[in-house]
């Protein structure tokens, strides 16, 4: 039940013995280890303890269970040279991911973080690819990252997987002889990661309302309309009518909150993965989203519903303008501001005149 072809390719030692101690595997390195030690593997009757103090080696063993029988397994790993047995046990240390792979793809070498993480032996690991280990859709991604690191000498990516952030390093390392492989290191980052975007967070987020602010606007909302010449966006400016008012007779603490009760009501109008609320400044809000004009005012409607509704303890009650426009293929931000300003102005000399 125990032959195995990777087995007998491995440069480490196995031994196999049942529950009474007696050998029913060995595989090819254990026999030269034998011969080597001038034990007859015919006539083996020792014990584990005599089996651990076998000279040149360190012996590892494990408890394991196969079709319901128990048995003991023994590794021998022939002790190094002293420098290499220093990086080697230096590198067990460290918490980082560290393995190499074989021109296919195959794990040669890796650290005790990485089969702690994989939470596999090493009979489990030695010899596999790493695709074995993953979900498909990141197994895939492996095989991709290991042709990338092969054809360009070294490939590094930010990624999300299960819940925390990693860092992965891949380089081709040539060894001679047209032998390669890859080196790989993979270090969690989840803590600096978190931070770095809660500062951007801060970066891009106004304090008091919790939406986007002007930085997210002249850089994100920029960039995204350059990307994307030929999509279809279009935007809504908002001003808060008589807001100077609203400060001067009743505070500016009064007005911080119809900032933050209008904030809350756009919030609950718009799509939450394709608009975008913005506070532009002081009491000019901005919603864009990739969609029609006519898709921008069932979201207004939606707005002056709730608006209608809305009123403070103090039946303070608050409205607003706004003007809308949609973008012309290629049109650049500011423009489409521009044009969205004109319709603004538009609403309030109506509402002027109504006066």
């Amino acid at each position: 039940m125990f032959k195995n072809i990777l087995l007998d390719n491995l440069t480490i030692g196995i031994l196999v013995l049942d529950s009474n101690l007696e050998v029913k595997y060995l595989n090819k390195k254990m026999r030269n280890i034998l011969k080597e030690q001038n034990i007859d593997e015919k006539r083996l009757n020792l014990s584990v303890k005599e089996f651990s103090l076998i000279e040149n080696y360190q012996v590892r063993t494990y408890d394991i269970e196969v079709e319901n029988e128990k048995f003991v397994q023994m590794e021998f790993h022939e002790i190094m040279e002293k420098s290499e047995y220093k990086l080697v046990t230096m590198l067990d240390t460290v918490q980082d991911f560290i393995f190499y792979l074989d021109s296919k793809g195959r794990i040669e070498y890796f650290n005790e973080s990485y089969a702690n993480y994989l939470g596999k032996s090493y009979l489990e690991i030695i010899g596999k690819k790493e695709s074995e280990f993953f979900p498909k859709k990141m197994a895939e991604k492996c095989e991709i990252n290991n042709r990338k690191a092969l054809e360009n000498g070294n490939f590094y990516e930010e990624e999300k997987f299960q819940g925390r952030w990693y860092q992965t390093f891949k380089s081709r390392v040539d060894l001679g002889n047209d032998k390669y492989g890859i080196l790989g290191m993979i270090k969690e980052i989840t803590d600096s990661k978190k931070k770095t975007l809660d500062l951007k967070e801060k970066v891009y987020k106004d304090l008091l309302t919790g939406l986007y602010n002007r930085n997210f606007y002249e850089e994100k909302i920029n960039k995204l309309l350059e990307n994307k010449k030929n999509t279809i966006f279009s935007m809504m400016i908002l001003d808060i009518d008589k807001f100077k008012e609203i400060n001067d007779n009743n505070g500016h603490d009064i007005g911080d909150l119809v900032l933050k009760k209008i904030s809350e009501i756009l919030k609950r109008n718009v799509r939450k993965s394709n608009d975008f609320i913005i506070r532009i400044g002081g009491d000019e809000l901005s919603i864009i989203i990739d969609g029609t004009l006519e898709d921008l005012e069932k979201i207004y409607e939606r707005i002056q519903k709730d608006l209608e509704k809305e009123n403070l303890s103090n039946d303070l009650k608050f409205s607003v303008s706004v003007g809308m426009a949609e973008r012309y293929e290629n049109e650049s931000l500011n423009s489409l501001y521009k044009k969205a300003d004109i319709e603004l102005y538009k609403m309030k000399d109506k509402k002027q005149k109504i006066k």
